[in-house]
């Protein structure tokens, strides 16, 4: 028996489990700059796949060439000093692809060239190395090759539960990559050194000294940052670049969710008014339904503005709704119920009657989750509302064009179910081409309703509807087929 074999299977249990953290956390890295849609992480899947195929091939050769568990080594050095790389880059790097490439292919593709298939080759180095040095007897090949994809595919295994259940919900994402970096150099400084690779060992130990000065010098431009099961959480001040008023701002992802007026404002973004239009078509409302929480901005609203009235939220990510809690002035509150669950699964169980269900939730700064677009969905919504009942959706679309065909499609399905479907746009007639908050509000009554008040505000935002006719070319959305995110993308 090989006297090494335990420490060659545990280099290939931890590089596969390298590989896995790296990967998870490759997404969280992306999230702030482009997005955490299927594109993005089949862009990262697909590279990271392909530099360990690379590794493979290029660790084999490499071992044939110099047998030794040095070669190993020299293999998780260079995924150290990857590591490095993008610890050093990654966010000047994401940034200038945000300004300079444009379609969200081309920047995935690039962001996961760059940045993730480097330590991927270098961590599909180590495999081959270990399977080269284990096969010292031909008659148990297979035994010895099924040893190494087994604890390459155990680590893989754990370091896809200890990045998901517990890295990324308890520690901020620069300092998973640090102690990525460092664990590498020093798995490879231990190699050098039983090794007498002098030279080597120096080179991991510098770079260890170099992430930790870097960890020290690290400046935050943000308020409070987390790395919830779900989001990418972010709290920093900011403007509103439409009312020029000073908010602080929740972002998740890439996404601006939710806000807090820093000047009293009673809502931090002008699409939130149209909210009130529950006011105007359903005045004498008791109990709405909120889809999606993030700062809860109008929740709190909600409550101030509409004493004696109930609401309950579903925001799937509890984070969230502790965040706003410690930064958005949310308070517990006899009228207001949160669940932290999925949206359509509560939808699926629900028994309660609601006047009002307002939609507010986002996979992404591009889309709504699917699961909430679909004509079962939206029949699920109506069945749980009053006869006088509405839904209000925040759809982020342009009125017509390339950028409205998930409008075009969400419109069409909403269409199917209730018997009156109105748009309305934050700029109705100037920019019908832009991408703006567009509101779809779907009335269970069949009773046509007026479109003028007298409360001024009110008012203003009946104004807004879109009277002119729009194209309704994109098919009815449904469990079975909704691309949704495809939808929004051919916009942008």
């Amino acid at each position: 028996m090989n006297k090494n074999r335990a420490l060659y299977l545990f280099l290939t249990f931890a590089a596969g489990a390298l590989i896995m953290i790296f990967e998870i956390i490759g997404a969280r890295i992306l999230a702030p700059f482009i997005g955490t849609s299927f594109i993005v992480w089949t862009s990262l899947i697909g590279f990271v796949l392909a530099s360990l195929s690379l590794g493979y091939y290029l660790g084999g050769k490499w071992i044939d060439k110099k047998p030794g568990i040095a070669t190993a080594g020299k293999a998780l050095l260079g995924s150290a000093l990857a590591i490095l790389w993008v610890i050093l880059i990654k966010d000047d790097f994401l940034a200038w692809i945000v300004d300079h490439v444009k379609g969200l292919k081309a920047s995935s593709v690039f962001a996961g060239l760059v940045l993730f298939s480097p330590a991927g080759l270098f961590l599909g180095m180590v495999s081959p190395s270990m399977s080269r040095l284990m096969l010292t007897n031909i008659p148990d090949a297979g035994k010895t090759m099924g040893s190494i994809f087994a604890w390459g595919s155990i680590g893989s295994l754990f370091g896809t539960f200890l990045a998901g259940f517990y890295l990324l919900p308890n520690f901020p994402l620069t300092h998973i990559l640090i102690s990525l970096q460092i664990l590498t150099s020093l798995i490879a400084a231990t190699i050098f050194l039983l090794e007498k690779k002098w030279i080597y060992l120096a080179i991991s130990m510098l770079a260890v000294v170099a992430t930790l000065i870097f960890s020290k010098s690290m400046p935050s431009e943000y308020t409070y940052e987390y790395e919830s099961n779900y989001n990418s959480i972010k709290v920093f001040p900011s403007t509103d670049y439409r009312s020029g008023d000073s908010i602080l701002i929740m972002q998740l992802g890439t996404q601006r969710a939710g806000g807090m007026s820093l000047s009293n404002r009673p809502l931090p973004y002008n699409y939130l008014y149209f909210f009130r239009l529950a006011e105007h078509f359903n005045p004498g409302f008791k109990k709405s339904l909120m889809f999606g929480g993030a700062a809860y901005s109008f929740p709190q609203y909600y409550l101030t503005h509409y004493p004696g009235s109930q609401m309950d939220v579903i925001e799937i990510d509890s984070a969230t709704t502790r965040v706003a809690m410690e930064y958005f002035g949310l308070k517990n509150h006899a009228d207001l119920k949160i669940y932290h669950t999925d949206a359509r699964t509560y939808l699926n169980r629900c028994n309660t009657r609601y006047d009002i269900i307002f939609s507010d939730a986002f996979q992404d700064a591009i889309s709504l989750p699917y699961q909430l677009t679909t004509l079962e969905s939206v029949q699920k919504q109506y069945d749980i509302l009053n006869d006088n009942g509405l839904v209000i959706v925040n759809v982020i679309q342009a009125v017509e064009g390339k950028s409205s065909l998930f409008l075009q499609a969400e419109l069409k399905t909403f269409m199917q179910v209730f018997p009156q479907v109105y748009l309305f746009a934050d700029r109705p007639e100037t920019d019908r081409t832009q991408i703006q908050s567009t509101i779809i509000l779907a009335l269970k009554s069949t009773h046509e309703p007026i479109f003028s008040s007298l409360d001024l505000g009110l008012d203003s935002l009946l104004s807004k509807r879109i009277t002119r006719a729009i194209p309704l070319t994109q098919s009815i959305l449904t469990d079975d087929f909704a691309p949704v995110e495809s939808l929004a993308l051919k916009g942008l």
